[in-house]
């Protein structure tokens, strides 16, 4: 009888693990959806607003002489089509500041921690969070708080842009 409560509860801590394990993965995985979501609607601005522009600048340098206050319309087109520009820009290559920032800086599962280290350091780092369930589940959190403050910062930038767009 003690034998099966054990082996019941070795299943139960096992099945938390996988769901939790699970859980931690779908959510990384929807982040960088959704992120490459974001970058797809930054790409199409940057065309539109592009070609609004070069519209915008050949009205302006031709039709000024020909129709009456048409150089007041395509400045405005081309000065809102120019804010868009920087605003889906500035959401392609978002930065974090302040908390998300700083709590990113010693994941070793961010990218830049990578770049900070020798080879033989980076592996020691790795495999010693590899090895401790603590550490690894630390880093997956702030990764997935990294990706969340990202995705954040990207989409308060589209919607500005499609704010100015409008």
């Amino acid at each position: 009888m003690k034998e099966d409560s054990r082996t019941e509860k070795q299943k139960h801590i096992r099945n938390r693990s996988i769901r939790t394990d699970s859980l931690l993965r779908e959510t990384s995985s929807h982040y960088i959806r959704q992120i490459g979501d974001a970058d797809r609607k930054a790409r199409i601005l940057l065309v539109v607003t592009s070609i609004t522009i070069t519209i915008g600048v050949t009205v302006l340098t031709k039709k000024v002489t020909v129709i009456p206050l048409a150089w007041l319309s395509a400045t405005l087109l081309v000065l809102a089509s120019l804010i868009t520009l920087w605003f889906a820009i500035l959401s392609i290559r978002p930065r974090l500041q302040g908390d998300a920032a700083s709590q990113t800086e010693n994941n070793v599962l961010h990218y830049k921690t990578a770049t900070e280290y020798s080879l033989s350091s980076y592996t020691e780092k790795m495999t010693e969070t590899l090895d401790n369930d603590y550490k690894k589940r630390d880093a997956i959190i702030k990764e997935l708080y990294y990706y969340g403050n990202l995705l954040d910062e990207k989409y308060k930038c589209i919607e500005r842009a499609y704010r100015f767009f409008l």
